[in-house]
């Protein structure tokens, strides 16, 4: 049904206090605790249209939080320069200093 990957958890973990109860219920239940939509709209009292409906509205907020704040994209993007601090030459650390300014 709807393809639980990893990206959608870090979403999730990201941008949860944004969401209202209900759908922080049903994602919950649906992509971190393994529920089917049949047991969801059971635990809710709503029907398995009802809980699909909200979960693909939930995907679309949470995707739509990313693309409007980008905290994903800027975590991403520190730790890309965290591992080039580690490897980096003394030389090399004012210029990527810089950058993790700019992503900030």
């Amino acid at each position: 049904m709807f393809e639980k990957d990893l990206s959608l958890a870090l979403l999730y973990d990201l941008y949860s206090a944004l969401l209202s109860e209900k759908k922080r219920e049903v994602f919950e239940g649906y992509f971190l605790s393994d529920l089917s939509l049949a047991e969801i709209a059971e635990e809710t009292g709503t029907s398995r249209q009802a809980v699909r409906d909200l979960i693909s509205r939930t995907k679309g907020d949470l995707t739509f939080f990313e693309e409007k704040i980008g905290l994903m994209q800027k975590r991403n993007q520190l730790l890309s320069l965290c591992d080039a601090l580690e490897q980096a030459q003394p030389e090399e650390l004012e210029v990527l200093i810089q950058r993790i300014r700019e992503v900030l």
